[in-house]
């Protein structure tokens, strides 16, 4: 896949992660460093031990032949999963499940730390579909690194300042970036029309 791809992957799962911290953050009366720093963190080393957990499990089944022509199938694969992270995003949206708003006094990891494990069980689906298609470690990397706390920092400030009323059109828009990927992924390399 190429970078501009492999990107667009990650922010669609990052703005997942996103929307948690817009609620984590619409309830905070200040943001603290040393949480935020703690939260950013873990959400990067979830991410990456997911990410990389899913991507390792792949790649290991195309090197010994567990599949057989694991590039085209990961990009169907990978087209696939896409499209139903992305409806799995729409679905949260539609939800819009209630959120009691009641200040606290500063984050609390164990909180939001099930939400988060969760958000990360699609980031090991998505490290799987690019597994498939032997995407580069190092870049893929450095992208979760900086999606990752950008999310953290973004959606906590985002919710401090203005609530969670953006919360579902982050839904909507993570899931059309994924769904996009996916078509783009069919159309380059699954019918090699461009």
């Amino acid at each position: 896949m190429s970078w501009i791809e492999n990107i667009l992957i990650i922010i669609g799962i990052s703005l997942d992660t996103y929307a948690t911290m817009e609620v984590e953050g619409a309830m905070l009366a200040e943001v603290k460093k040393k949480p935020l720093i703690i939260t950013c963190a873990l959400v990067v080393l979830l991410q990456l031990i997911f990410y990389f957990g899913g991507y390792f499990i792949c790649y290991q089944a195309g090197v010994h032949n567990w599949i057989t022509n694991t590039s085209n199938i990961g990009y169907i694969v990978a087209a696939v999963i896409f499209g139903m992270l992305g409806l799995r995003l729409i679905i949260k949206a539609i939800k819009r499940e209630i959120v009691y708003e009641k200040r606290k006094d500063g984050l609390n990891i164990k909180d939001y730390i099930r939400i988060l494990i969760i958000t990360s069980f699609y980031t090991l689906v998505a490290g799987g579909a690019c597994g498939l298609v032997e995407t580069s470690v190092v870049m893929m990397a450095v992208v979760i690194i900086v999606m990752s706390v950008f999310a953290v920092i973004a959606g906590l400030y985002t919710g401090l300042h203005f609530g969670i009323e953006s919360k579902t059109a982050t839904y909507v828009l993570g899931a059309i970036v994924l769904w996009l990927v996916g078509v783009e992924v069919v159309i380059v390399h699954v019918l090699d029309l461009i």
